[in-house]
């Protein structure tokens, strides 16, 4: 069984290869990087033929696409890799006449945009109103796979709420409480910890699990041509998600808010229903939230 991941290197990308490790697939990725051993390089996400070439000798059973922009000061990028890359995908697959391989679309909770508090916990079927341009771009991906699922092609489209884990992204404002936590206690940074809002709710859900929700799903017939939601369904305050990571990391330290840290726009509560999940998988998603925190708190410290 072969698996084609798209976005391998970044933060999913590297614990789904580790979590494949242990099934009995062969893994092959695409990226920029030079070509090595079961890795392809793609440096233009809009070269179809490059790509459809590399499906061919592939022939993948399943595919990832985990690649995209979350963060970028240019909102150019947002649409150059979260739209085209993915229609270039699907595009190549189209020239390959391959239309049973299964393709995971990864898309983003920001999709929805801003919701009300009566709106929560936030359904598939929610209307989205995403206002930013990582939203916005996800948005016409996930579209995409719509109409294409409408036409028989086996897609399934997901909507990740706030996933935490080892080596998360430097920009996440958990990673940034983690950054400064390890800095304290290495002496390195006066014990003041700077924050934006913490007054606001997040679902947060543990990689480790995500990765296996995302396996389960590629392989799970009736979560074709469907959005789903991969979350916790519970909303954690941030403040209380900070405190949970102070006291784990047996520091004392004031907490100091720093008006430059806020976001323009930040929506107050956002959770995400679990309920079309639960009935995919069978089960519910179990996130330890101070388990999780904890292996964050350790990949940091071991880091040199």
């Amino acid at each position: 069984m072969r698996v084609l991941i798209t976005g391998a290197s970044g933060f999913c990308g590297r614990h789904l290869i580790s979590y494949l490790e242990s099934q009995d697939v062969e893994i092959y990725t695409l990226g920029t990087k030079p070509a090595s051993q079961r890795h392809y390089s793609l440096t233009d996400p809009a070269d179809v033929s490059t790509l459809a070439d590399t499906l061919k000798t592939i022939q993948p059973n399943y595919i990832f696409h985990l690649a995209g922009v979350a963060s970028s000061s240019n909102p150019t990028l947002f649409y150059q890799i979260n739209i085209v890359y993915a229609a270039t995908l699907l595009h190549a697959l189209e020239i390959t006449g391959d239309r049973d391989c299964p393709v995971l679309l990864v898309g983003t909770s920001a999709e929805y945009g801003m919701v009300s508090a009566e709106q929560v916990p936030i359904h598939e079927e929610t209307p989205a109103h995403p206002y930013s341009h990582y939203g916005i771009s996800k948005l016409s991906q996930t579209l995409m796979g719509l109409a294409l699922s409408g036409q028989g092609r086996p897609l399934v489209m997901v909507r990740p709420f706030n996933i935490i884990g080892p080596g998360m992204p430097g920009y996440l404002s958990i990673q940034s409480f983690v950054n400064q936590i390890a800095r304290i206690s290495q002496g390195q940074q006066l014990p003041i910890i700077e924050v934006g809002n913490l007054n606001s709710s997040r679902d947060f859900i543990d990689i480790n699990e995500v990765v296996k929700i995302y396996w389960q799903l590629i392989r799970t017939p009736l979560a074709y041509g469907q959005i789903i939601n991969v979350c916790s369904g519970q909303g954690t305050v941030m403040e209380d998600l900070l405190l949970k990571l102070v006291k784990l990391a047996n520091i004392d330290v004031k907490i100091q808010i720093d008006p430059a840290r806020f976001k323009p726009v930040d929506v107050p509560v956002h959770y995400g229903s679990v309920k079309k999940l639960e009935s995919l998988l069978g089960y519910s998603p179990q996130t330890n939230l101070e388990s999780v925190l904890q292996s964050i708190l350790s990949d940091i410290n071991a880091s040199p």
